[in-house]
């Protein structure tokens, strides 16, 4: 595999990373789409549907030269989806806040100094 193949197959798991994510947003909101309130139809049941065809479809053609019949194909096809949903349910990002006493401020003598309480 190329320099070029393996930069394409990467983008191509990067944009099948973010439509399972952004599906995955669609289904939380019950099947509306997450940036509107109102009542959006049949369209976000769709889109759930199309991303789903979509990952399945990158992921066996990703496997495609270890493969040797339709079989294996279809089960990749189908598993792909919520294999990588629940990968992506797992990662979590969470905002640190410090705590007061590790804020930074000037030193109440007037020197001028920072001072940090607490440990270090």
């Amino acid at each position: 595999m190329g320099v070029l193949e393996a930069a394409a197959w990467g983008l191509a798991g990067g944009a099948v990373a973010g439509l399972v994510g952004m599906s995955s947003a669609v289904v939380a909101e019950g099947y509306r789409w997450p940036w509107r309130y109102s009542s959006d139809g049949f369209w976000p049941h769709l889109f759930v549907a199309a991303i789903g065809l979509v990952v399945g479809a990158v992921v066996a053609a990703a496997a495609h030269a270890q493969m040797t019949g339709a079989w294996p194909a279809l089960v990749m096809g189908a598993c792909a989806p919520s294999v990588i949903r629940s990968v992506l349910s797992r990662v979590e990002v969470a905002e640190h806040k410090p705590d007061s006493a590790e804020i930074p401020h000037p030193d109440p003598a007037g020197s001028g100094e920072v001072v940090v309480d607490g440990p270090r």
